[in-house]
């Protein structure tokens, strides 16, 4: 007899239906499923454990490179590192995984001394030689703390910082030249090469004991302060900078807390209530945001001395961006060649193409938040609709909102990058424009149109509770999952396929229940084709037999096991070529011949399960082996699958490296224990993790949240209680994503929080514009005093307005932005100084 050998084929969707349409698989089909979304959640656990990091030793800057990168290039840019940079060690090394080229980049002790000289780094001085930060001097290293550690005079931030000075100093010779890349004379080489795709990324290691030290004193210290210094000396001084602020705009944000949910809670009484504790809350507010500010800018002077960047100078001679292009010139100012852009080519730019451009998005915007309000209005209309629909066209209308952030972020990228800024800080105090901009009119229109236009205050409230709360929950998640997402992705853990194939199982695993309710109304019939069911042709089925009741209806015990088997066996069966009415027979013989058998399925076992770890060769492999028995041996049919199951069993064993014995376990074809690891450096796991964009994201999060708060107080007074609790998670959420799932930034000193102050002490007063006007407009104002005219209302407004601008500067001019005793102390350090060189 001839053995046929069927290959696994997936059943297509439309397969899939029409058997789960049939009474008699359902329970079949319920192993399945479940049993797929077992493995695809088993799949996703063990390419998590399959990931184990090793620690990586001797580096401290990784430069990786795209994966088509040539061997000449790799020696190019090797040799100009070591040539023009000698004090750096480098290791070339290949990730096992991203099968990617590495430079692993660190140096001496002695070097980063020569190199904090170099680039001028400030450090801690002896209080016998005058205390205070100064710039570091190898002469006068003695008087320098902790000079005498190697490991405790630097951190790991500026031993990166050291290194990466170096790096962006490396300048081109005359005529050098790089495949298509022609460099100019003096022009750094790494920043270049970076910009041009020939380096994929640039990025400081992370130093795991330190990240396990700030996981425990700052991202699960929930309710302790957080340690800014540890976050100075890790992460640099801006991104510390960026905490201090949220920090200390999170605690004043308490005051407008609790006074709001009083003054809500006071307002339920009635209208009059409402109305004073509008007046006086909106009031209240405005100044609150100059206290705010005002003393924001003495905390910001006091860490900016701590940390030694009060009075470090700005830069006078800025390099010029790596994006940059132009034409080429002699510089005026150093004499070398150089890129030079017109400037009226950017105006141009900027006049004709990135004006109309953000006129069309905030038209777009505009016509969105008519359709929402549109919505909005039918909805209402409609009465038989349950309360809770109302909310629906204002959640829609700040998804829709959230999302145009994101299309025009990348828009306002690509303009400033057009627009071809020469320097850095003028690519991003343009960038910060251009994202205020948009943003104030995205996600303050519709209030706007509420407000002023409508004149609805209640409905205003509503608008904005769902605006400020639904957006910061989206974009907490955001936060946390993107990092995350994207690094899983890049280690081939969640992959779309992986994805793809969890989502089918579970909409299979629970779609089969509403079809098999579905199904009691409908005419069962069977793919199988087995006696005793309905033959497709409206025909009566055969009488039935007796036997168990499986999955709805009977069958008899032989059709049972023959069907079960056939439905289990889709990956192999060995059937004979004889009329199908001795196919149940022949096919229950040849399982009992197989008692004795090492492949013998024990009891309680899927007989499908066999062959589940073999893969497509060995499948191949069994079936040549079986068709090459089948010509040259005419045995029996038991002997036959016994062999072939053996010659298959020992494939698979080879295949799956399996050197136990069967008393070891409880079946020979039972997987193992712990799935096979690989082990991953460090370095090639964090070049996997998602770049950190900056503290733009951040702050323009915090700018918009400021807005909500300070702009409509008077007809929402527990946003600020919104706002808090949003806070105190997203100070964690955010440690959470730089420790755990984000590069490792370069750390950057900066004396403040930059174009940041400007931008919400510019909304301040305008909180004080639109305060004032909403006070006048819905009509507090002629409720509380009855005797008011018309035009003595629009006076009062006025004067109520200047009267606020008039007290926001006295506090302004009243509060120095430097204080007192840091003033004293810089002068006592500068003395001290002086005495202790005399001697």
């Amino acid at each position: 007899s001839a053995f046929t050998f069927h290959f696994p084929v997936s059943p297509s969707l439309t397969e899939t239906l029409l058997t789960l349409s049939c009474p008699a698989p359902l329970s079949a089909l319920d192993k399945l499923f479940g049993k797929r979304l077992l493995q695809a959640r088993h799949y996703i656990m063990s390419r998590k454990s399959w990931l184990k990091m090793v620690p990586t030793e001797n580096c401290d800057i990784l430069m990786t490179f795209p994966d088509m990168i040539d061997d000449h290039t790799l020696l190019w840019l090797l040799n100009q590192i070591r040539v023009g940079i000698p004090q750096v060690s480098i290791q070339v090394r290949q990730h096992k995984h991203t099968q990617t080229h590495a430079f692993f980049i660190t140096t001496t002790f002695e070097n980063l001394l020569r190199g904090a000289e170099q680039m001028g780094m400030h450090k801690a001085v002896k209080p016998q030689f005058g205390g205070g930060m100064r710039r570091f001097s190898c002469e006068e290293d003695n008087i320098y703390e902790n000079i005498e550690s190697e490991l405790c005079f630097f951190t790991s931030q500026e031993r990166q910082g050291i290194i990466k000075y170096w790096l962006d100093n490396l300048r081109a010779k005359q005529g050098e030249v790089l495949h298509n890349i022609h460099f100019l004379e003096g022009q750094p080489l790494i920043p270049e090469l970076v910009a041009r795709g020939v380096i994929h990324q640039m990025f400081p290691l992370h130093e795991q004991r330190i990240l396990n030290q700030l996981m425990t004193s700052w991202v699960q210290a929930v309710c302790e302060r957080q340690p800014l210094d540890d976050i100075c000396d890790y992460f640099g001084v801006k991104i510390s900078m960026y905490f201090a602020w949220l920090g200390f705009y999170t605690n004043s944000m308490l005051y407008p807390a609790v006074i709001g949910f009083l003054l809500w809670i006071l307002a339920e009484s009635d209208q009059t209530s409402q109305d004073i504790c509008c007046v006086v809350f909106a009031l209240f507010n405005v100044v609150w945001a100059t206290l705010f500010l005002e003393r924001w800018k003495r905390r910001e002077a006091e860490l900016a001395y701590r940390w030694g960047t009060l009075d470090t100078p700005a830069e006078s001679l800025e390099e010029p961006r790596p994006q940059f292009r132009g034409v080429k010139r002699c510089s005026p100012i150093t004499g070398c060649e150089e890129f030079y852009y017109p400037p009226w080519k950017r105006a141009l730019f900027r006049w004709l193409v990135s004006l109309p451009v953000c006129l069309l998005c905030l038209c777009f915007v505009f016509l969105a938040m008519l359709l929402c309000l549109e919505l909005q209005e039918v909805v209402m209309e409609i009465q038989e609709l349950p309360g809770i629909t109302r909310f629906v066209p204002k959640i829609l209308l700040a998804l829709t909102v959230t999302i145009c952030d994101e299309v025009y972020k990348k828009i306002a990228y690509w303009l400033n990058d057009m627009e071809n800024y020469r320097l850095q800080s003028a690519y991003e105090n343009n960038l910060i424009i251009k994202m205020v901009f948009f943003e104030f009119i995205n996600s303050y229109l519709s209030l706007f149109y509420i407000g002023f236009y409508l004149k609805d205050m209640e409905r205003l409230k509503e608008m904005l509770a769902t605006l400020l709360i639904f957006r910061q929950f989206l974009q907490n998640i955001k936060e946390v999952l993107q990092p995350y997402l994207y690094e899983q992705n890049k280690l081939g853990v969640f992959t779309p396929k992986v994805l793809w194939e969890l989502l089918q199982a579970i909409v299979f695993k629970y779609g089969r229940l509403v079809l098999g309710k579905a199904q009691a109304s409908m005419t069962s019939y069977s793919l199988l084709g087995t006696r005793g069911i309905t033959d497709g042709q409206g025909g009566n089925p055969e009488p039935r037999r007796r036997g168990d009741l499986k999955a709805g209806f009977r069958l008899t015990e032989e059709e049972w096991d023959m069907s079960d088997s056939s439905l289990k066996q889709r990956k192999v069966s060995f059937t004979e070529k004889v009329d199908y009415q001795d196919v149940t027979t022949e096919t229950q013989e040849g399982y009992d011949s197989l008692k004795d058998s090492p492949t013998l399925v024990e009891d309680g076992m899927d007989p499908s399960s066999i062959f589940d770890s073999c893969d497509e060769e060995s499948f191949a492999a069994s079936r040549s082996l079986i068709v090459s028995r089948g010509s040259h041996q005419q045995e029996s049919k038991e002997n036959g699958a016994i062999s072939a199951l053996k010659e298959s069993d020992s494939l698979c064993l080879r295949r799956r490296n399996v050197g136990e014995g069967r008393e070891d376990r409880k079946s020979w074809m039972d997987p193992p224990d712990e799935p096979k690891t690989v082990t991953l450096t460090q370095a090639e796991i964090e070049s996997c993790m998602k770049r950190y964009e900056g503290t733009l994201q951040d702050y323009q999060e915090m700018f918009i949240q400021f807005g909500y708060v300070v702009l409509f107080s008077s007809a929402f007074p527990l946003a600020a209680m919104c706002a808090l609790i949003n806070n105190i998670i997203e100070i964690r959420s955010d440690a959470l994503k730089l420790c755990t799932s984000l590069q490792r930034p370069f750390g950057l000193r900066v004396g403040n929080i930059g174009q940041w102050q400007t931008v919400m002490e510019a909304m301040g007063l305008i909180a004080i514009i639109v305060n004032c006007y909403l006070i006048g407009q819905c009509g507090q104002l002629q409720r509380l005093f009855p005797w008011l005219s018309p035009e003595m209302t629009i006076v009062s407004i006025v004067l109520l307005e200047h009267f606020a601008i008039l007290l926001k500067y006295i506090i302004h001019v009243a509060i120095p932005d430097i204080p007192g005793w840091v003033a004293e102390e810089m002068a006592k350090l500068e003395y001290r100084r002086r005495e202790a060189f005399k001697v």
